[in-house]
């Protein structure tokens, strides 16, 4: 018996530790667009055209609207915070589950110079992903050899949450949370639509470059050239066409940063066409239906107001159709 104890107390002790950390990542975890992203990827619904990329994207792309033009079913899984390599194992799933014809990066050009933070966002689509062989691998290229607490504590990395945690978890548990209800997402500054699409409504806030982030070739971080060029190789050995767009900036931010935006345009529209890929900045491209002016932005950085985000995405459908 005394053995017996010996043997059931650490199993205890252990059982109580895991439910304890599950119960702090349930509280500090906040809200993502991606779980119901990811929910709307694995729901046995084929998909076409799948949208890879920042929040620029988030706003900007509306799949229900380019559908109308190219015929396709899209989807748009772009993210504040979303780095090549997360957009490389979104498209790894999206080819695990389905088969997708065709794949469009938003790029912003700031993503290629700056790291990934390691706070509350920093596994936030690794978390969403099922358990399978992808998960496996971005979990090597993600976690591994990191900070140990990244993997064995996840909250620690939203730990801030943790100082209100009551209201968190009440909305987690309520209806439109679990059974990933779109309404979930409404508010007076945004929806988020059925098929990953934000839209941002217009409001009284002031606009800021708060989050700009400028580009400098200096700058360029290695590994976001090895995802693109893994990117690359992704989708040629499975047969899909790969195309790169920029969105749209307020006019006032390319006056204001003329040189740096030409310069980046300069490098990637050389560096697309080394590598093969046709690349669309509409920076540069005339388009009489956008309203390029700060009016039809939500900030200087460059998230689209939803009527916007509909115009633009009505020019994007006719170019992936060809029109």
């Amino acid at each position: 018996m005394h053995n017996f104890k010996k043997l059931v107390s650490p199993v205890i002790l252990m059982i109580i530790i895991i439910f304890v950390n599950e119960m702090l990542c349930f509280a500090a975890k906040p809200y993502s667009f991606f779980r119901f992203d990811m929910h709307n990827l694995e729901n046995g619904e084929e998909y076409t055209d799948i949208f890879v990329g920042t929040s620029h994207g988030k706003a900007a792309i509306a799949p229900e609207v380019v559908d109308q033009y190219t015929g396709g079913n899209s989807i748009n899984m772009c993210l504040g915070g979303e780095y090549l390599s997360d957009s490389y194992f979104i498209v790894k799933e999206a080819i695990r589950v389905g088969h997708p014809k065709r794949v469009v990066y938003e790029l912003d050009p700031g993503y290629w110079v700056a790291e990934k933070s390691k706070g509350a966002e920093y596994r936030e689509m690794y978390d969403e992903f099922p358990k399978s062989l992808v998960k496996a691998e971005y979990y090597h290229q993600l976690l591994w050899g990191q900070d140990w607490r990244m993997t064995i504590f996840p909250w620690y990395l939203c730990r801030t949450g943790l100082k209100n945690p009551f209201e968190r978890i009440r909305t987690k548990l309520g209806e439109a949370y679990k059974n990933f209800d779109d309404s979930f997402w409404n508010s007076d500054v945004q929806n988020y639509g059925g098929k990953g699409h934000v839209s941002i409504h217009r409001t009284d806030a002031v606009k800021t470059e708060d989050n700009l982030k400028l580009w400098d070739k200096q700058e360029i971080l290695p590994e976001v050239k090895e995802y693109f060029e893994k990117l690359k190789k992704l989708c040629k050995e499975n047969n899909i066409e790969l195309v790169v767009i920029t969105t749209p900036i307020p006019q006032e931010t390319m006056e204001k940063y003329q040189d740096n935006f030409e310069e980046a345009n300069a490098y990637f529209a050389e560096y697309m066409a080394k590598q093969g890929i046709p690349y669309y900045n509409y920076n540069y491209i005339d388009t009489e239906s956008l309203d390029k002016s700060l009016n039809g932005f939500s900030d200087y950085e460059g998230h689209m107001y939803e009527d916007e985000a509909e115009r633009f995405s009505a020019e994007l459908g006719k170019m992936l159709a060809g029109k």
